[in-house]
C-alpha cells in the first residue's frame, strides 16, 4: 500500500525540507485544496457529481477525498484519473475562483520551499457567456503575481491547448501569445492523447512556434515513443510531460540526452493512473542513471495528495536515490524551467549556496 502523504512528510529530513524546489508541471485543476472546493461549490451552488451522475457528499472534507483522490484505487486509468481532475474543475465559474485557487496552490507548493514554480490550465474549458476568455487568464495571472510577490518565488503560467478539440486549442495559442509577456512563460498540449498526435497541431499552434514561446508537450504517457518523437520534430517541445514510453527508443533517449530536452516526471500521477504498475518499476530511475534532463513534480497536488517533497521521498524509499542524486535532480529541475538565462544562473547559484550550508 502507498504511504500516506502527510505522514511521510513529517519524517523527511531537514535537509529536504530546506531544499529549493521547482515544481514545473502541475494542473490548477487538479491542485485545488478540498475546503476551497467545498467553499466554492457552497458559494455557487454547484452539485458535485461523478462522471455516471452520482451526487458527491461535500459536508466532510474525508469523504470527499475518498472520491476524489487516486490512491490506491483499482481499475486504474487515465481516464479516471482526469474524471477526478474535472469534478474539481466544476467550481471554476466566476474569476475569482482562478485568482484564489492560482494563490492559493502557489501558497501550498512555497510551504515546501518551491522556488520556482509553473502552473498550467487550458482556459477554453471553462469560458462561457458569462465567462470571458481574457477574464480567466488575468484572474488566474493576478493570483501567480500576488503568490510571486508574497513568497518571493517565480510562478508563472502555461497555457494548454486541449487535443480533442483543435478549434479551442487554436484559441489557446492565440491568448498565450497575447499574455506572453504578461506571466505565461510556455504552452502545453494536454488531454487525451491517444489518437491526437502532436503533428496534426503543428499548423494550429503556429503562433506560439512564430513567437518562440517555449513549448512543452504532454506526450508517451499513453501512447508510444511515437508521440515525443512528434511533439519533438513538429512542434519543437523543449520539455516533453511524462515521457514513459521513451524507454522504448534507446536512440530518442540518446538525441534527447544530447539536445538536454527536460522530461517532467509525475511518478505519483503515472502510478494513480495505471500509467506505471508501481513506483519501483518506474523508468525514471533508468533515465536518471542515463543523466536525462529530469525535473521532479507533482502533476496534480489533490488527486495524487502529493508534493515535491513527497515525490523525492519515493524516489529515495522505492528507487534507492541517496542525497546527492536529490541535488543532482534539483539542478535538473531548474535548467529546465522556462526562466532567462539570467533567473536560471540566479537560481542555481542561491541553490549551490543551500548545499555549501
Amino acid at each position: 500500500m502507498e504511504e500516506n502523504c502527510s505522514e511521510n512528510l513529517k519524517n523527511a529530513p531537514n535537509w529536504l525540507k530546506e531544499m529549493p524546489k521547482t515544481d514545473l508541471h502541475c494542473h490548477l485543476g487538479g491542485s485545488i485544496r478540498l475546503n476551497t472546493l467545498i467553499e466554492l461549490a457552497d458559494k455557487y451552488g454547484i452539485e458535485l457529481k461523478d462522471k455516471d451522475g452520482a451526487r458527491i457528499p461535500v459536508n466532510d472534507v474525508n469523504k470527499l477525498k475518498e472520491n476524489l483522490v487516486c490512491k490506491n484505487k483499482s481499475n486504474k486509468s487515465l481516464e479516471k484519473y482526469l474524471n477526478s481532475i474535472t469534478i474539481c474543475e466544476s467550481v471554476f465559474k466566476k474569476a475569482e475562483a482562478f485568482q484564489r485557487v492560482a494563490y492559493e496552490v502557489c501558497e501550498d507548493a512555497h510551504k515546501e520551499n518551491v522556488k520556482i514554480f509553473e502552473l498550467r490550465f487550458g482556459p477554453t474549458r471553462y469560458e462561457s457567456e458569462s465567462l470571458r476568455l481574457y477574464e480567466i487568464v488575468e484572474a488566474t495571472l493576478d493570483g501567480l503575481e500576488k503568490a510571486s510577490k508574497d513568497f518571493n518565488m517565480h510562478a508563472g503560467l502555461i497555457i494548454c491547448g486541449i487535443r480533442t478539440d483543435e478549434k479551442a486549442t487554436k484559441k489557446a495559442a492565440e491568448i498565450a501569445v497575447n499574455y506572453q509577456e504578461k506571466g505565461i512563460v510556455g504552452f502545453d498540449l494536454a488531454g487525451k492523447e491517444e489518437g491526437y498526435r502532436p503533428k496534426q497541431f503543428r499548423e494550429i499552434i503556429k503562433p506560439v512556434l512564430n513567437n518562440f514561446l517555449p513549448v512543452t508537450i504532454h506526450a508517451g504517457e499513453e501512447d508510444t515513443v511515437g508521440s515525443i518523437a512528434e511533439a519533438l520534430i513538429e512542434l519543437n517541445a523543449r520539455r516533453i510531460g511524462h515521457g514513459t514510453s521513451l524507454r522504448e527508443s534507446t536512440k530518442l533517449m540518446e538525441y534527447m540526452d544530447e539536445a538536454r530536452i527536460g522530461i517532467e516526471i509525475c511518478m505519483t500521477s503515472n502510478v494513480d493512473s495505471g500509467c506505471v504498475a508501481a513506483y519501483e518499476t518506474h523508468p525514471v530511475r533508468s533515465y536518471f542513471q542515463r543523466n536525462l534532463r529530469i525535473s521532479i513534480n507533482t502533476d496534480n497536488r489533490t488527486i495524487s495528495d502529493t508534493t515535491v517533497t513527497n515525490e523525492y521521498l519515493m524516489l529515495m524509499s522505492k528507487l534507492g536515490l541517496k542525497q546527492e542524486d536529490i541535488y543532482k535532480l534539483g539542478r535538473h529541475g531548474i535548467k529546465s524551467a522556462f526562466l532567462d538565462s539570467r533567473e536560471t544562473k540566479k537560481s542555481l547559484d542561491e541553490f549551490d549556496a543551500y548545499k555549501k550550508g
